[in-house]
Order: structure tokens, then sequence, then C-alpha cells
């Protein structure tokens, strides 16, 4: 059993978060209006999922909404073939 913080969280998966969320704070913060509109479209899922149950209205603009390819733009969808980026799980 992996230990757990107050919240039930894995403190090395934690933190791990946090620096991750910092670093694309740091990453987005030398884009681009273009390229910040583009990242965000990216992370838009995963951004509304994470406020989806918590019942607020922090993230506005955003609706839990079913997701596909086709809402990409599809100079992202070229950018993203042309360089492979794929999504590996294990």
């Amino acid at each position: 059993m992996e230990p757990t913080d107050e919240h039930g969280n894995d403190p090395i998966k934690h933190a791990a978060a946090l620096r991750l969320i910092a670093r694309l704070r740091e990453f987005a913060a030398t884009l681009d209006g273009s390229e910040r509109a583009l990242l965000a479209t990216l992370l838009a899922p995963g951004i509304t999922a994470a406020y989806s149950d918590a019942g607020s209205d922090d993230v506005t603009g955003f609706e839990q909404v079913e997701w596909s390819t086709g809402a990409l733009p599809s100079a992202l969808v070229e950018a993203l073939r042309a360089f492979d980026v794929r999504i590996e799980f294990g």
C-alpha cells in the first residue's frame, strides 16, 4: 500500500503534478498568443475534467462536453502528426 497524505494523495505523484503545472505555466508564459491558444486546446479536456466533479465555476469558457480530435484546429492536428506525437500508457 502506497503512503497517502490527509487528502488521500500519493505525495510523490502530488509533488510531480505540482511541478508539472508550474513548468507548464512557465512554458506558457514564453509563448505568443496563438501558441498559447493552441496549448490551451490541447490541455482543455484535462482541465475541464479536473473541475467537472467539483461543482466549480472557476473554469469559465469550458463545458464538460464529449471531446474528439475534430475539436482540434487542423494546423495543430498536422503538427502532432508530423512529430508523431502519441500518448502511450504502461
